[in-house]
């Protein structure tokens, strides 16, 4: 037998190893081979990434129920009508040369400018100011009235809410003499005595909400005559009467008094108010 050579020893090691390396495998080996490189896909970032995207889209793609559209608005909104008048063309909704701000545009002017009869319009200096459409006069608008109505002096010079028929003059004050009214109102009865220097004035009348001295009779007014005590111009303090427009008057000393009138009152005269017959006999402490 002939002896076998280095080399010959050496290719018999080599294949055997070859055999040795090519040796099948098993299908259980297979598997799990391919179930370790699966696992190790999913366990990749990037596979991951992708993964948890997709989920958060399937959660914001369900919507709930009760997030869902009813469709009753749809329901009730009417379709939108056809536009009326005749079809737009097309041609005129293409662009077309410019032109200038004051350049006439044809049509239009004689549309809503009136045409030739309205350049004119609006020239002159005013000759036909305040004219209707025919020619005739209209009334002049009243002018703003900026002065004092009154009506706040009013609402001062009341009492107890109801305004006076007077105002209390500048120069009223009270009197130093001690000034009185004697009523006699019947024959063989005590006079009435008012005081009627403690206070500037003194109002006479059937209403007795405002009245100082009441007069009681159906001819006097509510409001009938006023006693002022008026300084003078030589410093003295002396009672005067204002009969304030009664319907019957104001008598003194049998005379009938102008309405709206100051009259100076002297000791001993006599007031009748209306057609009364009660008088007023004016006295003072030293009489």
């Amino acid at each position: 037998m002939p002896a076998r050579s280095a080399s010959d020893s050496t290719d018999s090691g080599r294949k055997k190893k070859h055999k040795k390396d090519k040796k099948p495998q098993k299908p259980a080996d297979k598997d799990k081979k391919d179930k370790t490189r699966k696992a190790k896909k999913e366990d990749s970032p990037e596979r991951g990434s992708a993964k948890r995207k997709k989920k958060i889209e399937d959660e914001e793609d369900e919507v709930p129920d009760r997030m869902k559209p009813s469709g009753l608005l749809d329901e009730d909104e009417d379709p939108m009508p056809p536009p009326k008048g005749p079809p737009i063309q097309q041609d005129s909704l293409r662009p077309g040369p410019s032109r200038s701000r004051d350049e006439p545009r044809a049509g239009f002017d004689d549309r809503f400018g009136g045409g030739d009869e309205a350049k004119g319009k609006g020239k002159g200096k005013g000759k036909d100011k305040g004219k209707g459409p025919e020619g005739e006069e209209q009334e002049p608008k009243e002018e703003p009235n900026f002065e004092a109505s009154g009506l706040l002096a009013m609402e001062d010079n009341a009492k107890n809410g109801i305004p006076l028929k007077f105002t209390v003059p500048a120069e009223a004050r009270r009197p130093d003499m001690k000034w009185r009214l004697y009523v006699f109102a019947k024959q063989n009865e005590e006079p009435k005595i008012i005081q009627i220097h403690r206070e500037v004035g003194y109002l006479f009348g059937k209403d007795r909400r405002v009245v100082d001295v009441p007069t009681d009779h159906p001819t006097c007014s509510k409001q009938h005559a006023v006693l002022h005590h008026r300084q003078t111009a030589n410093m003295e303090v002396k009672p005067y009467i204002l009969d304030l427009e009664s319907v019957n008057g104001t008598f003194l000393n049998g005379k009938r008094i102008e309405a709206a009138r100051y009259y100076e009152l002297k000791e001993k005269d006599v007031l009748k108010f209306g057609m009364s017959s009660r008088e007023f006999v004016l006295l003072h402490g030293g009489s």
